[in-house]
């Protein structure tokens, strides 16, 4: 069922399963997508990070497990786990940060998606607009094997860093530019809406939420 969204004045569509966006893009011609939480399980990058730091504490059974349930509990899951271990130093946090920041993540797109996006292709210009550091998205990227299936990519931090994050509208505007299409003809789907649609509503886009319960930011609404 399309739901609507009171966001900054204007109405956004919200949906709790992202194959049902593409029910509402009538009359487009780009289709534009955030990815972490949207086309995969931002979690599942999490723990596929923890388990690489759990290879540096081979000696510590269920590392990854000790770090996942200090994450669930809201915890900084890093600096915790070592003082939890008595390892705690700045060399051995930066081992860690290093460890998940390199990591070749083992994450998979949700169910569906990869024919979703073959499917639209065929109809549309895909997009991607992704917030983060770079060699951390584009090892997602590369480990979801999404790149054949989308026409152009920005990682926002490879404008300038990050003051191009969303809500900066700059990402946006390349992307029309990049396409050749005007606003009008362009969607946004992602599943933050403090910050993924703030943009790309004042710019004319039409706006999918897509209200994710598996999600870190869901938000009430």
């Amino acid at each position: 069922m399309r739901k609507e969204k009171m966001l900054g004045g204007q109405k956004i569509i919200k949906t709790t399963n992202i194959l049902d966006t593409v029910k509402y893009i009538d009359g487009l011609k780009a289709i534009i997508f955030d990815m972490d939480d949207t086309l995969y399980s931002e979690k599942e990058y999490i723990r596929s990070g923890y388990r690489k730091i759990a290879e540096l504490f081979p000696q510590i059974e269920g590392a990854d497990r000790q770090l996942w349930n200090l994450f669930l509990e809201g915890k900084p899951a890093i600096d915790e786990f070592l003082k939890q271990q008595n390892l705690f130093s700045d060399e051995n946090k930066e081992k860690c940060l290093t460890a998940y920041r390199l990591q070749k993540p083992d994450i998979h797109l949700y169910p569906g998606v990869k024919a979703m996006l073959l499917d639209l292709r065929k109809r549309y210009l895909v997009g991607l607009i992704t917030d983060g550091r770079p060699e951390g998205q584009w090892a997602k990227i590369v480990a979801l094997r999404i790149e054949p299936l989308i026409d152009e990519i920005i990682v926002t931090d490879e404008l300038g860093g990050i003051k191009y994050r969303k809500p900066n509208d700059v990402a946006f505007r390349l992307m029309a530019d990049r396409m050749c299409m005007s606003f009008e003809q362009m969607c946004y789907i992602g599943d933050n809406a403090r910050k993924d649609f703030m943009a790309p509503q004042k710019l004319g886009m039409r706006c999918i939420w897509v209200r994710n319960e598996d999600g870190l930011y869901v938000l009430g609404g």
